[in-house]
């Protein structure tokens, strides 16, 4: 291996364009893509995945595609240590290798590592699929608040996999899932640059529902139908799946379920812009805007930095800086109104950086507030850059 090996990390919402821009890297840099979605490892389920097509899949190779079946048990920490022994292969050969999918949970567990949980015998999670079966995800609920609250103010309270898996833990040790939440990453032997497509909330809402309809022209109401008799199956508890299986046992007529795949769809995609928020390294691109990634790219291998945005300590302020493996002082600090957003420099000595990365914070900041405009109180330093950006 050479000194230096670069993962690079495509993440975002559902139908934001992340294969299309991992196969335009791949063939880039001449490499291979590993899927980073839980759900496309399973070779049963395909159109409701929105897997690669045949045509996508040999422009570039792919692994973690239909590598699984929906009757094995295949957890995180199965997919981490596999992935990794991938990646050792795959780094001797390229030194940049593509991460791509919407599973927030897989992509930290291969960039950061994944907190060791024990065994769990397969009882426990029979037990609890019959109690949200019978007493619906209510009986989940309670039952994770009372025996883990520090885990329950934040997990998706809505998602029953999510609950199912904490309180199998609860149930097994008599400890909380909170204990076992360490968060310590790990050392990886390679970079993680994190890069997100990037589209307005209501063109990203449009792309989806676009993409459900076309799903159900593909033949999903068919697929589902097939996959029924094993939606008991851990990897069918999923949007798409799940209201079809609902219309099926009679609890509503096909066009309600479509339009519940729609909604659950755009929901998801929230959480996931969510997680993409949470992690603070990362940067924003529109879908087609190649040649400011390509900068981007360059200035990352070159500084050994990127892009990275943290909260501040009051309600609407925070900060983004450019920073490697040790903390750096924000460069940019941010303040949110009602009407707009005030862009000053943290620190009134610092210096400004070269155009083309101060253009990149600029981006990034018009990504991350959408909805507000951008009211820029910077040193001359920085005026070139922000006619060039508002023009």
């Amino acid at each position: 291996m050479s000194s230096q090996k670069y993962l690079l990390v495509i993440g975002g919402p559902t139908a934001s364009g992340k294969t299309a821009l991992a196969i335009r890297l791949a063939r880039q840099y001449q490499t291979v893509i590993l899927s980073a979605d839980s759900r496309q490892f399973y070779r049963e389920m395909s159109i409701g995945t929105a897997k690669p097509t045949p045509e996508e899949l040999a422009e570039a190779p792919h692994h973690f595609i239909d590598s699984h079946s929906i009757e094995q048990e295949y957890s995180v920490g199965d997919y981490e240590r596999e992935a990794l022994a991938l990646l050792h292969q795959c780094f001797a050969k390229h030194d940049v290798v593509i991460l791509v999918g919407g599973s927030g949970l897989y992509i930290q567990a291969i960039c950061e590592g994944f907190d060791e949980f024990p065994k769990i015998a397969q009882h426990h999670r029979e037990e609890l699929q019959t109690l949200f079966k019978s007493e619906g995800i209510i009986a989940l609920q309670n039952e994770l608040a009372e025996k883990d609250p520090a885990y329950y103010a934040i997990v998706d309270q809505q998602n029953p996999q999510r609950l199912i898996r904490a309180l199998e833990v609860c149930r097994a040790t008599g400890k909380s899932f909170s204990q076992y939440r360490q968060r310590q990453k790990k050392e990886r032997f390679f970079q993680s640059i994190y890069l997100f497509p990037h589209w307005p909330r209501e063109e990203l809402y449009r792309r989806i529902d676009l993409r459900v309809d076309l799903m159900v022209e593909a033949g999903l109401v068919e697929e589902a139908r097939r996959l029924y008799p094993y939606r008991q199956h851990n990897a069918l508890q999923t949007v798409g799946y799940r209201e079809l299986f609902a219309h099926f046992d009679g609890e509503h007529d096909l066009a309600t379920a479509i339009e519940l795949i729609k909604r659950n769809t755009r929901r998801f995609a929230k959480r996931q812009l969510t997680w993409n928020r949470r992690l603070g390294y990362g940067k924003h691109f529109p879908a087609a805007s190649f040649s400011w990634l390509d900068i981007y790219l360059d200035l990352v291998k070159k500084e050994q930095k990127q892009l990275y945005w943290q909260k501040g300590e009051k309600q609407g302020q925070s900060s983004i800086s450019w920073r490697g493996k040790a903390a750096a002082a924000a460069l940019l600090k941010t303040e949110v109104y009602k009407k707009e957003v005030v862009v000053r420099l943290q620190q009134a000595d610092l210096l400004a950086p070269e155009p083309s990365l101060q253009y990149l914070f600029l981006h990034e900041l018009s990504c991350r507030f959408p909805d507000q405009g951008l009211h820029f109180e910077l040193p001359a330093a920085w005026e070139a850059t922000v006619s060039q950006f508002q023009n």
